[in-house]
């Protein structure tokens, strides 16, 4: 499952797992995340689910949505990307993803290999 992981200036860290194809962010209320902060706007963004993926879309924020630094209207999310809500930090985390690439790590390469040494004997 994914989630966002939200940073609130290093004070308070807080894990939202993504449920359901479309979830909104923002300061407001009716928001599935709400952020508290004057730097986030009533309805900052809104993350959809898609067969490749998660995308996020800016909805028009005051402040922009950042992702890794850059500024974007829509992007696709890639796990461990870190994205700007106004001053507020998150990180989009993909269980999905995180195990396919442990599953790479783990599968034997060909230098991977016992190397098969002749032994003489006399």
């Amino acid at each position: 499952m994914a989630c966002l992981v939200l940073d609130f200036e290093g004070l308070d860290v807080l894990t939202h797992e993504l449920i359901g194809d479309a979830v909104t962010i923002g300061r407001a209320p009716p928001n599935d995340i709400v952020i508290d902060h004057p730097t986030v706007s009533a309805q900052y963004a809104r993350l959809t689910k898609s067969p490749s993926g998660y995308r996020i879309k800016d909805l028009e924020s005051i402040n922009g949505t950042q992702i890794n630094g850059v500024s974007i209207a829509d992007a696709q999310l890639k796990n461990g990307a870190e994205i700007r809500f106004g001053y507020i930090t998150g990180f989009f985390r993909d269980a999905a993803a995180s195990i396919d690439q442990i599953r790479k790590l783990q599968l034997p390469g060909e230098h991977d290999r016992p190397t098969q040494i002749p032994v003489r004997t006399t």
